[in-house]
This record gives C-alpha cells, sequence and structure tokens, in this order.
C-alpha cells in the first residue's frame, strides 16, 4: 500500500518556535511510519522554510538548512514536495492565526485542522470572546485596549473590574506575555509586556475557579472528551511550567458527576461550534468555585501536542493512543478538503 506523505510545518516566526519543535517532534515519533511517510518542512524564526531530513528537532541544527522564502507547490522542487496532506504544527501567530491555513487554501492543499477563518475567530481572543457571548455562553468580565494608554486603562480597570485581573496579548498563545496583577504599577508593567506581543491586549478579571480543559475533533460530527483539570504549580498555568519546569499535576479525567460533566462538555461543544471550527481543538474553561458555572476561557485550533500536554493526555484516558489520534485527525483533513473542494466545484462557495 502506497504511503500518505505528511507534511508537517514547525517551527515559524513566533514567541512559541521552541513550543512547535517539541510539537512536531512528538508528532513525527507518534506518527505510523507503516502508514506515512512523514515530511518534515521547518520554518526559521525569519520565516524562511526549507524541506529537512534532520528529526533532532533542536533549532541550531536547522541553522545551515538551503532556507527558501516559501516552499513552492508549482515551481521547480514541486517534485520535492509531493506531499498528500499538510499537517501544521505552528503556535501562536503565523501558523494558529490562519495564515498558514490560507495558504494551503490558496494552493488548493489538504491540511490538518481548523480551516483560516475559524483559525482567526478562535485566535483573536477578543472576537471570539464577541462570539461566545452572542452564544449565551459565559465569561470573565474583560475589557480590551487598542492603544497603550496608561492612564485610560488604570482608569477603565479600576472602575469596571477591580484587581486581580490577567493582562493578555489578544493573539498569542501558549501563556506568553500573560501576567496576573495586583496593583496599578504592577497592572501598568503587564500592559506594556502585553503591547510589546500585540497591537491588541484584554484585561480579564481573575476569578476563583478550577481550570477545567476539554479536547474536542471532528468535522459535521464531534466528539468531545471527558474533562480534565490543570492544578497549576504556580498562580497560573505559565509559559514556563508548561514546557520546561512541568510541576503543573493533572487530573485526567476528572470526576465531576455526570450532570456537571455533560453541562461541561455541552457548553465546550457549543463554543466549538460558534467559531465554525472544524478539525480539532482545544477548549480551556472555568469552573467557578463554591458553583455550578462554567465560563468559557478560549479555544485553543492547534494546542501543545508534547507528550505531556492536555490535548492527547485527554484522549489517551479515554483509550484513544497518540498515534491512533493522528490517524483520525489526518483522516478530518481529508474528509474536510473533500467537502470544501465539492462546495467549491458546484460554485455553493467556501
Amino acid at each position: 500500500m502506497k504511503k500518505i506523505k505528511v507534511g508537517i510545518v514547525f517551527g515559524g516566526k513566533s514567541a512559541e518556535h521552541s513550543v512547535s519543535l517539541m510539537s512536531a517532534k512528538a508528532i513525527w515519533e507518534n506518527l505510523d511510519k507503516e502508514r506515512y511517510e512523514p515530511v518534515l518542512i521547518y520554518i526559521n524564526r525569519a520565516g524562511e522554510w526549507c524541506l529537512t531530513t534532520n528529526t533532532s528537532f533542536d533549532e541550531k541544527a536547522y541553522a545551515n538548512e538551503n532556507f527558501k522564502s516559501i516552499i513552492p507547490w508549482t515551481a521547480h522542487g514541486a517534485g520535492e514536495l509531493d506531499v498528500d496532506i499538510y499537517f501544521p504544527m505552528l503556535h501562536g501567530p503565523n501558523g494558529e492565526d490562519g495564515r498558514i491555513q490560507g495558504l494551503f487554501e490558496l494552493a488548493g492543499k489538504p491540511f490538518v485542522g481548523a480551516d483560516s477563518f475559524s483559525s482567526q475567530l478562535a485566535m483573536d481572543k477578543i472576537v471570539s470572546k464577541i462570539l461566545f457571548a452572542r452564544a449565551d455562553l459565559k465569561m470573565a468580565d474583560y475589557l480590551y485596549f487598542t492603544v497603550n494608554n496608561h492612564e485610560q486603562i488604570s482608569e477603565l480597570v479600576s472602575k469596571k473590574l477591580s484587581f486581580p485581573v490577567f493582562v493578555k496579548p489578544c493573539s498569542m498563545g501558549s501563556s506568553v506575555g500573560i501576567g496576573k496583577v495586583r496593583d496599578e504599577k504592577e497592572l501598568l508593567t503587564a500592559v506594556d509586556l502585553a503591547f510589546s506581543y500585540d497591537n491588541k491586549i484584554l484585561i480579564e478579571k481573575a476569578i476563583v475557579m478550577r481550570e477545567i480543559e476539554v479536547s474536542i475533533m471532528g468535522n459535521d460530527e464531534v466528539l468531545v472528551s471527558s474533562p480534565g483539570e490543570l492544578l497549576p504549580a504556580n498562580e497560573f498555568y505559565d509559559y514556563e511550567d508548561k514546557y520546561l519546569k512541568g510541576e503543573t499535576k493533572f487530573r485526567i479525567p476528572v470526576r465531576l458527576g455526570e450532570e456537571l460533566e455533560a453541562k461541561i462538555k455541552k457548553t465546550a461543544h457549543k463554543a466549538y461550534r460558534c467559531l465554525f471550527l472544524n478539525g480539532y481543538a482545544r477548549v480551556d474553561l472555568f469552573l467557578v468555585n463554591g458553583t455550578d458555572d462554567i465560563y468559557i476561557n478560549e479555544i485553543n485550533t492547534i494546542p501543545g501536542f508534547t507528550t505531556i500536554s492536555m490535548f492527547p493526555k485527554l484522549w489517551q484516558a479515554q483509550g484513544i493512543t497518540f498515534s491512533q489520534l493522528l490517524d483520525r485527525l489526518i483522516d478530518y483533513g481529508f474528509e474536510y478538503f473533500a467537502k470544501r473542494k465539492e462546495n467549491v466545484d458546484e460554485g455553493l462557495g467556501c
């Protein structure tokens, strides 16, 4: 049987470059080599592309590769890149925000995960919250800003939110640029940090809660995992703990009772649908302490795929191995591509 060529795209022009390498390594290690032939496509921090056979997934080891401004599909070299489906594993901007997905769509190539439009919606924390509100999903109170005006930000936060609050770049992942602050001095430092990553920021009221995560995969028909719980070692699940220290504990799955678990899964499913998602995602939720209130936090369309990441762990707890999970995600990618192509061919639009 002819193997399916899977183009794993990793690295990227993003603050989450290092995370991408770890996720891509886990995918490469767990991809069934009897069924698939992985093709490694590395993008460096300058945004330059290369084909590589180096499986170290060490950034320094790729320094002397033959880089191009972009990988060609129809020009010379197309034969080198004769892949059947792309698996983008680019976290954060330029990977999770719809840009790479739009490139695949323009090239008419199948790929794993959410399409360009849905990726943009999910990546933009402000737009996604507006859509969540339209779907009557509960959220923590928040404000957003597009200009770094310290006086205005301090006044509005004090008046409408009060401390403590979380300050977040609008379109980053992996907790990059996020800070929890308790007073005005900390606020302005965190605001400057968040604006260094993005031109829009979100300031969100900190609530006393439990952090719940759910994995979802599918297109027309979707599967929703049982929930898991994060028990952060620090005040929140920050970048350092996610990918370096690994001190946070997990309950996978977490036992909350049938009624509450059903409510969590229904909320996650509704959030997935209201952003028009396909493929797969991890939905991050809050369970407010002392209540059964479920708040939606955000959706990650390319969540971490490291060996300690919640997305694969939640499926493993339900008997789906990492390798089987990759099979399903690739199948969903082909399925969505076929449906999209059928719509275009019939003149129905995308």
